[in-house]
């Protein structure tokens, strides 16, 4: 569906039976109005755009109703705003960093929020949901959307179950005690590992991978057979789904506890998250 002129955003949002989003969690980071363009299947967007730390923040409801007649409710028990079409269901919870479409998770770098009332999520994730295209042109400082799919394609045929099995068992393995962004960053480390030339090319194999030695502690203890909770599942999922905090990272240890150096000796310093220091 093309992008509509304001006015009949106003009008399509004015025939919707929908409810008020209540005020959600605050951003926690600066916001401004958006200083560049988003055009959507070639016509610009006239729609609400926030900028926070130079990631493109678009209206919930507004962005929804645009790509679809959209029906957008709140629900009060679960603190989350939800959006539904004819091939779509999408949840925002509020203070939350993700938002589920389909069944899929994706990623919301600096969380959902509200401002002045109205529900903010990323642009890039909007686009995902919705089955948009996304290419940032710098030349043009433009952001285009080009609708390939009616939505996301759902989580049952999108995630591959090895995959998403392994990568949530070694995430648990390795960061239970963790912060979120830690499993985050462990899950990292093995994706980066199954693209890069150096290692094996499925998560399965990146993880049981022993040719210079055991690469990971849990493969051997038994830590890898204990059932991942929820946040490893939701950790794995956002990884398989995109979520990136550095496309650099191969490894990682807790050097409190390791019983070699060789990866801060030798290798270059990423991040530290919690008790993991991340190298490249």
């Amino acid at each position: 569906m093309k992008l509509t002129s304001k006015s009949k955003f106003i009008a399509s949002l004015a025939a919707l039976a929908v409810l008020s989003v209540p005020a959600a969690a605050e951003c926690l980071y600066d916001t401004e109005p958006a200083d560049f363009d988003i055009v959507v299947d070639g016509f610009a967007y006239d729609g609400d755009v926030l900028s926070v730390n130079d990631i493109a923040y678009v209206a919930l409801r507004e962005f929804a109703c645009m790509a679809d007649n959209a029906v957008v409710w709140w629900e009060e028990d679960e603190a989350a705003a939800y959006v539904r079409t004819d091939s779509l269901l999408l949840r925002a919870p509020e203070d939350e960093f993700h938002i589920e479409a389909n069944g899929r998770m994706i990623w919301c770098e600096y969380g959902v929020f509200t401002e002045n009332d109205t529900m903010y999520i990323p642009l890039s994730g909007a686009a995902k949901a919705f089955g948009f295209d996304t290419t940032y042109v710098y030349e043009d400082n433009t952001t285009y959307l080009v609708r390939e799919r009616s939505a996301a394609v759902p989580a049952e045929e999108f995630y591959d179950e090895e995959d998403l099995h392994w990568l949530s068992k070694i995430i648990h393995a390795e960061a239970q005690g963790e912060p979120f962004d830690g499993k985050l960053a462990v899950g990292n480390v093995i994706l980066n590992r199954v693209e890069s030339d150096e290692f094996p090319d499925t998560v399965y194999d990146v993880i049981f991978d022993n040719e210079h030695g055991v690469q990971f502690t849990p493969t051997v203890n038994g830590a890898i057979d204990k059932e991942p909770n929820a946040d490893s599942v939701l950790a794995a999922k956002l990884c398989l789904d995109g979520a990136v905090l550095d496309e650099t990272m191969l490894y990682f240890l807790n050097e409190r506890i390791a019983s070699s150096l060789w990866i801060p000796q030798n290798r270059d310093f990423v991040m530290a998250i919690g008790e993991h220091r991340f190298y490249s």
